[in-house]
Protein backbone atom coordinates (compact mmCIF):
# COMPACT_ATOMS: atom_id res chain seq x y z
CA UNK A 1 0.00 0.00 0.00
CA UNK A 2 1.63 3.22 -1.63
CA UNK A 3 -0.50 5.43 1.30
CA UNK A 4 -0.34 5.11 5.05
CA UNK A 5 -4.25 5.97 6.07
CA UNK A 6 -5.31 5.93 9.75
CA UNK A 7 -8.79 4.69 10.44
CA UNK A 8 -11.18 7.74 11.54
CA UNK A 9 -14.40 7.00 13.45
CA UNK A 10 -17.45 9.00 14.46
CA UNK A 11 -19.81 8.17 16.61
CA UNK A 12 -22.95 9.77 17.41
CA UNK A 13 -26.41 9.15 18.41
CA UNK A 14 -27.91 8.41 14.82
CA UNK A 15 -24.89 7.54 12.56
CA UNK A 16 -21.22 5.70 13.11
CA UNK A 17 -18.88 6.97 10.09
CA UNK A 18 -15.62 5.56 9.72
CA UNK A 19 -12.97 6.37 7.14
CA UNK A 20 -9.76 5.44 5.65
CA UNK A 21 -7.52 9.12 5.89
CA UNK A 22 -4.19 9.95 4.38
CA UNK A 23 -2.06 12.60 5.71
CA UNK A 24 -3.67 15.71 4.38
CA UNK A 25 -6.64 14.92 6.05
CA UNK A 26 -7.59 13.48 2.40
CA UNK A 27 -10.77 11.18 3.06
CA UNK A 28 -9.72 8.11 1.06
CA UNK A 29 -12.68 5.89 1.43
CA UNK A 30 -15.44 5.92 3.96
CA UNK A 31 -18.72 3.96 5.35
CA UNK A 32 -21.33 5.00 7.16
CA UNK A 33 -24.15 2.77 8.98
CA UNK A 34 -27.30 3.75 11.66
CA UNK A 35 -26.19 3.39 15.13
CA UNK A 36 -27.17 0.27 16.49
CA UNK A 37 -27.95 1.93 20.46
CA UNK A 38 -29.84 -0.96 21.81
CA UNK A 39 -26.68 -1.78 24.59
CA UNK A 40 -23.52 -0.68 25.34
CA UNK A 41 -22.32 -3.80 22.99
CA UNK A 42 -24.48 -3.69 20.22
CA UNK A 43 -23.16 -0.09 19.76
CA UNK A 44 -19.69 -1.41 20.33
CA UNK A 45 -20.27 -4.43 17.89
CA UNK A 46 -21.58 -1.94 15.39
CA UNK A 47 -18.36 -0.13 15.68
CA UNK A 48 -16.74 -3.09 15.14
CA UNK A 49 -18.94 -4.67 12.10
CA UNK A 50 -18.42 -1.20 10.37
CA UNK A 51 -14.33 -1.37 10.67
CA UNK A 52 -14.23 -4.43 9.42
CA UNK A 53 -16.85 -3.53 6.28
CA UNK A 54 -14.49 -1.10 5.75
CA UNK A 55 -11.09 -2.50 5.68
CA UNK A 56 -12.56 -5.49 3.90
CA UNK A 57 -13.64 -3.42 0.81
CA UNK A 58 -10.35 -2.00 0.54
CA UNK A 59 -8.69 -5.32 0.94
CA UNK A 60 -6.39 -3.86 4.07
CA UNK A 61 -5.54 -5.68 7.56
CA UNK A 62 -5.67 -3.67 10.42
CA UNK A 63 -1.59 -3.96 10.31
CA UNK A 64 -2.32 -1.81 7.32
CA UNK A 65 -3.30 1.34 8.96
CA UNK A 66 -1.37 3.71 11.81
CA UNK A 67 -4.18 2.64 13.99
CA UNK A 68 -7.49 3.97 15.10
CA UNK A 69 -8.75 7.23 16.43
CA UNK A 70 -12.04 7.80 17.46
CA UNK A 71 -14.32 10.70 18.34
CA UNK A 72 -17.66 10.33 20.32
CA UNK A 73 -19.95 12.70 22.59
CA UNK A 74 -19.97 14.02 25.97
CA UNK A 75 -17.18 13.62 28.42
CA UNK A 76 -14.13 11.50 27.75
CA UNK A 77 -10.94 10.07 29.55
CA UNK A 78 -8.96 10.76 27.17
CA UNK A 79 -5.80 9.53 29.07
CA UNK A 80 -7.07 6.08 29.90
CA UNK A 81 -8.83 5.53 26.81
CA UNK A 82 -12.85 5.70 28.76
CA UNK A 83 -16.09 7.40 27.88
CA UNK A 84 -17.28 8.10 31.09
CA UNK A 85 -20.69 9.80 29.78
CA UNK A 86 -22.74 10.06 26.74
CA UNK A 87 -26.68 11.35 26.68
CA UNK A 88 -26.89 9.94 23.60
CA UNK A 89 -25.32 6.93 23.13
CA UNK A 90 -25.17 4.02 25.57
CA UNK A 91 -21.62 4.04 27.20
CA UNK A 92 -20.86 5.04 30.11
CA UNK A 93 -17.52 4.86 31.84
CA UNK A 94 -17.06 2.40 29.06
CA UNK A 95 -13.34 1.26 28.41
CA UNK A 96 -13.68 1.85 24.28
CA UNK A 97 -9.43 1.69 23.87
CA UNK A 98 -9.49 -1.65 25.95
CA UNK A 99 -11.79 -3.14 24.00
CA UNK A 100 -10.58 -2.01 20.73
CA UNK A 101 -7.34 -3.73 21.33
CA UNK A 102 -9.02 -6.67 22.01
CA UNK A 103 -10.83 -7.09 18.71
CA UNK A 104 -7.83 -5.37 16.51
CA UNK A 105 -4.76 -5.84 18.91
CA UNK A 106 -2.11 -3.58 20.10
CA UNK A 107 -1.80 -1.18 17.26
CA UNK A 108 -2.46 2.81 18.53
CA UNK A 109 -5.84 3.73 19.49
CA UNK A 110 -7.01 7.22 20.65
CA UNK A 111 -10.22 8.50 21.84
CA UNK A 112 -11.50 12.23 22.42
CA UNK A 113 -14.80 14.08 22.55
CA UNK A 114 -16.36 14.62 19.30
CA UNK A 115 -16.43 18.60 18.90
CA UNK A 116 -12.25 18.03 20.11
CA UNK A 117 -12.01 15.90 17.08
CA UNK A 118 -13.61 18.07 14.67
CA UNK A 119 -11.73 21.04 16.24
CA UNK A 120 -8.15 19.26 15.63
CA UNK A 121 -9.20 18.38 12.07
CA UNK A 122 -9.57 22.16 11.48
CA UNK A 123 -6.55 23.13 13.01
CA UNK A 124 -4.34 20.44 11.54
CA UNK A 125 -5.57 21.69 7.81
CA UNK A 126 -4.75 25.12 8.60
CA UNK A 127 -1.29 24.02 8.62
CA UNK A 128 -0.89 27.37 11.63
CA UNK A 129 2.44 28.70 13.67
CA UNK A 130 2.88 26.13 16.99
CA UNK A 131 2.35 29.49 19.33
CA UNK A 132 -1.21 30.22 17.39
CA UNK A 133 -3.98 30.09 19.35
CA UNK A 134 -6.78 28.20 17.39
CA UNK A 135 -10.54 28.59 18.24
CA UNK A 136 -13.45 26.51 17.34
CA UNK A 137 -16.98 26.64 18.05
CA UNK A 138 -19.71 24.66 16.67
CA UNK A 139 -23.06 25.96 16.27
CA UNK A 140 -25.47 22.82 15.60
CA UNK A 141 -28.00 21.06 17.62
CA UNK A 142 -25.73 21.92 20.52
CA UNK A 143 -23.06 24.69 20.71
CA UNK A 144 -19.49 23.93 22.02
CA UNK A 145 -16.18 25.39 21.59
CA UNK A 146 -12.39 23.78 21.43
CA UNK A 147 -9.00 26.06 21.63
CA UNK A 148 -5.86 24.75 20.65
CA UNK A 149 -2.29 25.82 20.80
CA UNK A 150 0.87 24.12 19.99
CA UNK A 151 -1.23 20.78 18.85
CA UNK A 152 -2.14 20.68 22.38
CA UNK A 153 -6.32 20.57 23.24
CA UNK A 154 -6.70 22.83 26.29
CA UNK A 155 -8.66 20.65 28.32
CA UNK A 156 -8.59 21.90 32.16
CA UNK A 157 -9.62 19.63 34.31
CA UNK A 158 -11.19 17.22 31.23
CA UNK A 159 -15.08 19.47 30.73
CA UNK A 160 -13.07 22.83 28.91
CA UNK A 161 -14.97 24.26 26.16
CA UNK A 162 -18.96 23.51 27.42
CA UNK A 163 -19.61 27.26 26.38
CA UNK A 164 -23.30 25.93 25.61
CA UNK A 165 -23.96 26.20 29.35
CA UNK A 166 -22.41 30.05 29.19
CA UNK A 167 -25.23 32.22 30.55
CA UNK A 168 -26.64 34.54 28.24
CA UNK A 169 -29.12 37.33 27.82
CA UNK A 170 -32.06 35.69 26.04
CA UNK A 171 -35.05 37.98 25.35
CA UNK A 172 -34.20 39.82 28.84
CA UNK A 173 -33.83 36.58 30.69
CA UNK A 174 -30.46 34.91 31.55
CA UNK A 175 -30.65 31.94 30.09
CA UNK A 176 -27.63 29.31 28.85
CA UNK A 177 -25.98 29.87 25.39
CA UNK A 178 -26.72 26.34 24.01
CA UNK A 179 -30.48 26.86 25.46
CA UNK A 180 -31.20 30.38 23.78
CA UNK A 181 -29.11 30.22 20.68
CA UNK A 182 -28.70 26.54 18.71
CA UNK A 183 -30.35 24.71 16.00
CA UNK A 184 -33.54 23.57 18.25
CA UNK A 185 -33.46 26.77 20.14
CA UNK A 186 -34.56 28.11 17.11
CA UNK A 187 -37.09 25.97 15.82
CA UNK A 188 -38.57 26.00 19.81
CA UNK A 189 -38.62 29.73 19.62
CA UNK A 190 -40.17 30.17 15.90
CA UNK A 191 -43.12 27.59 17.36
CA UNK A 192 -43.82 29.22 20.50
CA UNK A 193 -43.64 32.62 18.77
CA UNK A 194 -45.35 32.07 15.41
CA UNK A 195 -48.14 29.26 17.04
CA UNK A 196 -47.14 26.88 14.55
CA UNK A 197 -44.74 23.91 13.80
CA UNK A 198 -41.54 26.18 11.94
CA UNK A 199 -38.05 24.78 11.67
CA UNK A 200 -34.75 26.49 12.23
CA UNK A 201 -34.36 26.79 8.25
CA UNK A 202 -38.05 28.70 7.94
CA UNK A 203 -37.56 30.97 10.60
CA UNK A 204 -34.11 31.67 8.62
CA UNK A 205 -35.92 31.93 5.56
CA UNK A 206 -38.64 34.38 7.26
CA UNK A 207 -35.80 36.43 8.79
CA UNK A 208 -34.16 37.13 5.02
CA UNK A 209 -37.81 38.46 4.06
CA UNK A 210 -37.50 40.77 6.78
CA UNK A 211 -40.12 39.23 8.76
CA UNK A 212 -40.48 40.81 12.15
CA UNK A 213 -40.82 38.32 14.47
CA UNK A 214 -37.85 35.80 12.25
CA UNK A 215 -35.63 39.08 12.66
CA UNK A 216 -36.39 39.03 16.83
CA UNK A 217 -35.31 35.49 17.17
CA UNK A 218 -32.25 35.89 14.83
CA UNK A 219 -31.36 38.70 16.53
CA UNK A 220 -31.60 36.93 20.22
CA UNK A 221 -29.17 34.25 19.00
CA UNK A 222 -26.97 36.63 16.82
CA UNK A 223 -26.27 38.30 20.21
CA UNK A 224 -26.14 35.47 22.71
CA UNK A 225 -23.19 33.86 20.15
CA UNK A 226 -21.46 37.43 19.77
CA UNK A 227 -21.31 37.51 23.60
CA UNK A 228 -19.62 33.79 23.99
CA UNK A 229 -17.26 34.66 20.82
CA UNK A 230 -16.22 38.07 22.63
CA UNK A 231 -15.61 35.92 25.74
CA UNK A 232 -13.27 33.56 24.01
CA UNK A 233 -11.94 36.56 22.40
CA UNK A 234 -10.88 38.56 25.80
CA UNK A 235 -9.52 35.34 27.04
CA UNK A 236 -7.68 33.92 24.74
CA UNK A 237 -6.65 35.86 21.80
CA UNK A 238 -7.03 33.49 19.15
CA UNK A 239 -5.65 34.03 15.90
CA UNK A 240 -8.25 32.52 14.15
CA UNK A 241 -11.74 31.20 14.91
CA UNK A 242 -13.52 28.57 12.84
CA UNK A 243 -16.90 27.82 13.38
CA UNK A 244 -18.73 24.57 12.33
CA UNK A 245 -21.96 22.69 12.74
CA UNK A 246 -25.21 23.13 10.43
CA UNK A 247 -26.32 26.46 11.75
CA UNK A 248 -23.33 28.16 11.10
CA UNK A 249 -22.33 26.47 7.26
CA UNK A 250 -25.86 26.32 6.03
CA UNK A 251 -26.53 30.57 7.08
CA UNK A 252 -23.24 32.49 6.40
CA UNK A 253 -25.12 35.56 6.29
CA UNK A 254 -26.01 35.02 10.08
CA UNK A 255 -22.30 34.60 10.30
CA UNK A 256 -21.58 38.06 8.84
CA UNK A 257 -24.32 39.41 11.02
CA UNK A 258 -22.66 38.05 14.16
CA UNK A 259 -19.27 39.75 13.27
CA UNK A 260 -20.49 43.33 12.56
CA UNK A 261 -22.09 43.17 15.59
CA UNK A 262 -18.80 42.00 17.39
CA UNK A 263 -17.35 44.50 15.71
CA UNK A 264 -18.79 47.20 17.51
CA UNK A 265 -17.67 45.80 21.31
CA UNK A 266 -14.10 45.01 20.52
CA UNK A 267 -11.25 46.46 21.34
CA UNK A 268 -9.04 48.51 18.48
CA UNK A 269 -6.03 45.90 19.73
CA UNK A 270 -9.06 42.95 18.79
CA UNK A 271 -10.25 43.99 15.59
CA UNK A 272 -7.68 41.66 13.83
CA UNK A 273 -10.20 38.80 14.38
CA UNK A 274 -12.63 39.74 12.71
CA UNK A 275 -10.61 39.15 9.49
CA UNK A 276 -9.91 35.64 11.31
CA UNK A 277 -13.84 34.30 12.08
CA UNK A 278 -14.30 31.79 9.18
CA UNK A 279 -16.66 29.07 8.77
CA UNK A 280 -15.35 25.19 8.13
CA UNK A 281 -14.44 24.65 4.67
CA UNK A 282 -14.40 21.02 5.76
CA UNK A 283 -17.51 19.12 3.76
CA UNK A 284 -20.21 16.51 4.02
CA UNK A 285 -19.74 16.10 7.81
CA UNK A 286 -16.11 14.37 7.09
CA UNK A 287 -14.39 16.60 10.21
CA UNK A 288 -15.13 13.89 13.10
CA UNK A 289 -13.83 11.28 10.65
CA UNK A 290 -10.53 13.74 9.81
CA UNK A 291 -9.97 14.73 13.33
CA UNK A 292 -10.25 11.24 14.79
CA UNK A 293 -7.81 9.82 12.49
CA UNK A 294 -5.37 12.53 12.99
CA UNK A 295 -5.22 11.57 16.72
CA UNK A 296 -3.39 8.70 15.49
CA UNK A 297 -1.39 10.24 12.42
Amino acid sequence: MAVKYALGVDIGGTKVAVGLVDGTGHVAYSLKVPSNKESSETLFQCVCTTIRELLNSQQLNIEDVAGIGVGLPGKVDVENGVAVFQNNIPWENFPVVKRLQKEFGNIPIKIDNDVKVAAYAEYRMLSLEADDMFGYITISTGIAATNIINNTILRGSGFAGEIGFMPVRSFGRTSGLEISCSGPAIERQGKQMYGEDLSTKAVFDNWRKGDITASAIIANARDGMVQAIHNMICLLDPKIIVLGGSVAQNNPDFIEDIKTVLGLSLHHEQKHILNNIIISKIDNGNNGIIGSAFLVQ
